[in-house]
């Protein structure tokens, strides 16, 4: 990549620093850069009463909803473990585990999926699963690929960085950098051809200058900087879902999908470093009219694949799985919808 193409990215990354993008602020920015194709978290999930329904008053439940909800509360919380790898073409996998009786043990596994393209899992997933898998993925691979392409199919407003960009001003910088590189490989073409960045015509060039003085991407005006009593933070508002980020880190706190006491509401509190350098939230808390699930991070690691394919991985898993006798019914959480 050429010098000028270098200045240009590191003008593009001082604006989001400055001023974050929706896409921008699900990249998780604030964590480090994940160096290793696979990835392993794991997490205690407790499902209880649905919050949501006990704040309401006892005349709008109806006796349905209220035995539904008390139905919903697991006896005792589910383990979790997650795998995520991140391929070279941008396609994350994933492999999920789900255990019984409070133990994280082989013969406890009641459930193993593996998704070979998680995207498209995401996809095809309910919004309180969608949403969970995308977080996932921004909170511990620093994606937003998954978040957006949720986004993308839900929200009429949303807009990703690519369309955030100037597409006159796009159009005229690979116009110049087709330019660089014909007259690297002729130099008499100089001679010539005309520069796109110093067009000989002056009122081709007042619109040239005036398209370079512009900014290279347009705001994003579904972001703006919210000022509370507890300080500032980054708030996105858009048509399907709000969300809040600490004005300092860029990390997620809050984010609500969907309609007023309808819809779903992720809370996101005491992000800590596992390895000393990668973080994560401690809890995880996800309120909805069913029911409220308590996610509690209990490890992170950053691995290696190795020989080892994730298919190869779920295939043990699996065989695992399979070779378990008297297996247990499967609890009510959300993961395995």
């Amino acid at each position: 990549m050429n010098k000028l193409f270098l200045i240009l990215l590191l003008t593009v990354s001082n604006l989001f620093a400055s001023v974050p993008t929706t896409e921008g602020l699900f990249r998780n920015g604030n964590n480090a850069e994940v160096l290793t194709n696979l990835v392993m978290i794991k997490m205690m999930v407790e499902n209880d009463v649905s919050e949501m329904l006990m704040e309401k008053e006892s005349s709008e439940v109806s006796p349905e909803d209220e035995k539904r909800a008390l139905e919903k509360k697991t006896k005792s919380p589910v383990y979790a473990k997650f795998l995520l790898s991140q391929e070279p073409e941008e396609r994350v996998q994933l492999i999920q585990i789900i255990y019984l009786d409070g133990k994280m043990q082989d013969n406890k596994i009641v459930d193993v999926r593996y998704f070979s393209n998680l995207k498209q899992k995401i996809l095809s997933s309910s919004n309180k699963l969608a949403i969970f898998y995308s977080l996932l993925c921004s909170l511990s691979l620093n994606r937003s690929e998954e978040m957006s392409a949720f986004l993308k199919r839900n929200s009429k407003v949303y807009m990703d960085n690519k369309d955030l960009v100037d597409p006159e001003k796009k159009a005229l910088y690979e116009k110049y950098k087709r330019y660089l590189s014909l007259i690297k490989e002729d130099e008499s073409l100089k001679e010539t051809m005309d520069n796109p960045f110093r067009p000989a015509d002056p009122e081709v060039l007042k619109v040239v200058n005036a398209i370079k003085d512009r900014p290279f991407m347009m705001k994003d005006k579904n972001v703006s900087l919210l000022k509370t009593q507890n300080g500032f933070f980054w708030t996105v508002n858009l048509d399907v879902m709000d969300a809040v980020f600490d004005n300092k880190n860029y990390r997620l706190e809050k984010l609500k999908y969907g309609q007023v006491n309808k819809g779903l509401i992720f809370n996101l509190d005491d992000f800590i470093l596992f390895d000393g350098t990668h973080e994560l939230p401690k809890n995880i808390k996800i309120l909805s009219q069913e029911s409220t699930d308590n996610l509690r991070v209990l490890s992170l690691s950053h691995l290696s694949l190795k020989n080892k394919s994730m298919a190869f991985r779920y295939g043990e898993y699996r065989g695992l799985y399979k070779s378990i006798e008297n297996k247990e019914e499967k609890p009510g959480v959300f993961l395995l919808q």
